[in-house]
């Protein structure tokens, strides 16, 4: 049995963006637009009702062979940065020049192929290394923080969402690095302050960005790399509310990842 919810479309393109990704991340089996609609199954109650109540959307319950299974003709491979990710049907780069990323989007929050996942990946992939301490902030899939371990990193991913730690500990032990991601269910201010980190990942819509700022700024990392904005204002925005200026920018489609790096060096003490 699943659960399809379905919302009004948003008049805005970028809104609709937003709002897809955003389901994505709640942990969609598959997301469709129709019309002025878009639908978005679910295999979890809790979180289908959840998410029609903030979209003011409605849930139905169909067979799990109720049109459902065309997602997984449209799931497709990438790369992003040195990495390759795929669904696990499709066959690893026979190259042998990209880092393989396998995720099952049926498992958790998509498959990572939205712009401001790709540009994560591409940006942390410049900045994290072997013996790195690393937390991802909003993990979902986990595919950052698996991306993270393959690069050698250690990785705390934390979320709010219980639906998270299942879905990023079976990526990550399909990815031969569960040793080395951890995954908690919290809030960021649930970290303790004695934790350090070297790198900080946090990939969510502005106003997220606005609620934990403040969070964030007290982890104090060296290297913070954010997305799931919007060139322009909502960059600028983010900027000012981490309270640095971007020592990087990438951009692809009107999104935009930002690097803030003051040194390994300059972290408080």
């Amino acid at each position: 049995m699943h659960h399809l919810v379905t919302i009004v479309r948003p008049d805005d393109d970028s809104t609709t963006e937003l709002l897809v990704d955003e389901l994505w991340r709640a942990g969609a089996v598959g997301v469709e637009e129709i019309d002025r609609s878009i639908r978005a199954a679910f295999t979890d109650t809790a979180t289908a009702t959840s998410v029609a109540f903030r979209h003011g959307g409605r849930v139905e319950d169909v067979a799990d062979t109720t049109g459902l299974d065309n997602w997984r003709d449209h799931a497709a491979d990438y790369r992003a940065g040195r990495f390759h990710v795929r669904p696990p049907w499709i066959d690893p780069d026979s190259t042998g020049r990209f880092v393989d990323l396998v995720i099952d989007p049926g498992h958790a929050f998509g498959s990572g192929s939205h712009p401001t996942t790709r540009l994560m990946l591409t940006a942390l992939a410049e900045h994290i290394g072997t013996g790195d301490r690393v937390v991802d902030l909003g993990t979902g899939s986990g595919i950052l923080a698996i991306a993270a371990a393959q690069l050698g990193a250690d990785v705390i991913g934390i979320d709010l969402d219980p639906a998270a730690a299942p879905a990023a500990q079976t990526n990550a032990m399909a990815n031969g690095v569960r040793e080395r991601v951890e995954v908690r269910i919290g809030d960021i201010s649930d970290i303790g302050n004695d934790e350090s980190f070297d790198v900080a990942l946090l990939n969510v819509t502005i106003d997220i960005h606005e609620s934990v700022a403040p969070a964030v700024q007290r982890l104090d990392v060296p290297v913070l790399i954010v997305a799931g904005i919007l060139d322009g204002e909502q960059a600028e925005r983010a900027a000012r509310l981490h309270g640095q200026s971007p020592t990087e920018r990438l951009s692809e489609d009107g999104w935009v990842a930002l690097v803030f790096d003051r040194g390994r060096g300059d972290a408080a003490t």
